[in-house]
């Protein structure tokens, strides 16, 4: 993929369009100048546009900003710039996957920095079956990262489909369900 070339405007792009008698009159000339100064300050964002919403190139407010739009939880701003801007280029390229069990450990090693185990019943069943199972999936992870207990919880819930039971572990200790609901069946969350 080609990038264009932005050619350089001239300091007088607006100004010199302007009609030869126009040019001459000192005061319109003048008057004609300052709309050309403040439609410059538009012209030189959307020059910069491209660039304004690309994680390798933006400031680091806007690469965190970037991230809610990816819905990924917000970014701790004290986080490495770096793995904040490797963190949403990469979230970018799996939300392909979201939904699926690649999708999921990937972004989850990507947030924890951990290896993911991720157990899939799998959801496929006959149309005519008299009783469909429910899938299930069963994450466990070393670690919820930079996250809150109560943050990676959610996220992991809302990434996972809707109709699929889940059980989250950190190690050993099961994050969700909680205890309470452990008894209840998976998924109806």
């Amino acid at each position: 993929m080609t990038q264009a070339r932005l050619v350089a405007r001239q300091p007088d792009w607006l100004v010199g369009q302007l009609p030869v008698g126009m040019l001459e009159d000192n005061f319109f000339y003048r008057f004609a100048s300052i709309f050309q100064e403040e439609a410059g300050t538009f012209l030189d964002a959307a020059d910069n546009l491209d660039k304004v919403v690309d994680p390798a190139l933006a400031p680091p407010a806007m690469v965190r900003f970037l991230a809610a739009w990816l819905a990924l939880p917000p970014i701790d701003p004290t986080l490495d710039e770096t793995y904040q801007r490797k963190l949403v280029m990469q979230a970018a390229k799996l939300r392909w996957w979201r939904g699926t069990k690649r999708g999921l450990s990937g972004l989850l090693e990507l947030l924890t920095g951990s290896r993911v185990e991720i157990d899939d019943s799998g959801g496929v069943s006959r149309q005519c079956s008299s009783r469909p199972r429910c899938p299930k999936v069963r994450v466990r992870v070393g670690t919820t990262g930079w996250l809150s207990e109560e943050e990676f919880v959610e996220l992991v819930k809302d990434e996972v489909p809707a109709n699929v039971g889940l059980e989250l572990f950190v190690g050993e200790r099961r994050l969700w369900p909680p205890a309470e609901r452990a008894g209840e069946q998976l998924g109806a969350s």
